[in-house]
């Protein structure tokens, strides 16, 4: 049509579209527009028959009113298909969100598990991992006396066992989630030291996280919990509660007698020592 108003800007040019059916819908609306404007002569205009969309066909006798009625539903459906699609980020935005919160342990481990290489030697077996540590000791620096004095006289020091603690064995300048996971991919087994100090911990939270990882990852038991505190069973962490329902946990002692203590050690050295 543009191209037709060129040339009726010099010379005069007659049409006559009659007895063609054309579309009047949202594609076709810009060419109706020229066609309202068009400098060239559009013979029987009147009986031009119009198809909408919704297979409903009626003459271009009344061109502006179509136009105009044309202009209303397009711009309806351009609100229509802008809100579905708002509707359809939003809503990917928020499965996605919700899939990283719900894997948010699982992501983070693979994260920083390839950050580092484990070492690994070959046996008769096959690849077995090196372990640096016997038992990583995961517990709030609250329970310092219980968790770290304890394990390093009890565990080291008497049972000949090499213990990571974080304290002492965390390598400076690395991230803290970093040290974590080399800290419990290293070591043999973790043992949770729980108390409500634990609990409020978002460290202790994410070492037990990563130690489930490990677990299920490496398919080798883990992770054992040592109850300090006397804390109902419904206030624990769902995966606190996994740990307690389906392994078998320890109390540390509440009358601290030298035998006890001496139960209790054992105990937790054998866990640690088991195949």
């Amino acid at each position: 049509m543009h191209e037709l108003d060129t040339i009726a800007s010099s010379r005069e040019i007659k049409i006559d579209l009659s007895e063609n059916i054309m579309l009047c819908t949202c594609k076709t609306l810009l060419f109706l527009r020229r066609m309202a404007k068009t400098n060239v002569i559009l013979l029987n205009m009147d009986n031009y028959i119009c198809s909408f969309g919704n297979g409903s066909v009626t003459t271009l006798q009344e061109l502006q009113f179509i136009i105009k009625h044309l202009q209303l539903q397009c711009r309806s459906e351009t609100v229509l298909i802008a809100s579905v699609s708002v509707l359809i980020v939003c809503s990917l935005t928020v499965i996605v969100v919700t899939m990283v919160y719900r894997y948010r342990w699982r992501i983070r481990y693979w994260y920083y598990k390839r950050k580092f290489k484990a070492a690994y030697t070959m046996t008769d077996q096959g690849y077995e991992q090196m372990f640096e540590y016997d038992v990583f000791i995961s517990y709030s620096s609250d329970d310092y006396e219980i968790a770290r004095h304890s394990t390093m006289e009890e565990l080291e020091s008497k049972r000949g066992l090499r213990a990571c603690i974080y304290e002492r064995d965390f390598q400076p300048g690395e991230y803290i989630a970093q040290n974590i996971l080399r800290a419990i991919h290293s070591s043999r087994r973790t043992i949770l030291f729980v108390s409500n100090n634990f609990l409020g911990s978002e460290w202790c939270q994410y070492e037990l996280n990563i130690a489930l990882m490990e677990e299920m990852n490496s398919e080798r038991k883990v992770v054992m919990a040592v109850m300090i505190d006397d804390i109902p069973k419904k206030s624990l962490p769902v995966d606190l509660r996994h740990i307690i329902h389906a392994y078998t946990y320890l109390e540390y002692p509440k009358n601290t007698t030298d035998s006890n203590l001496n139960v209790f050690w054992n105990k937790c050295a054998e866990f640690i020592k088991e195949e």
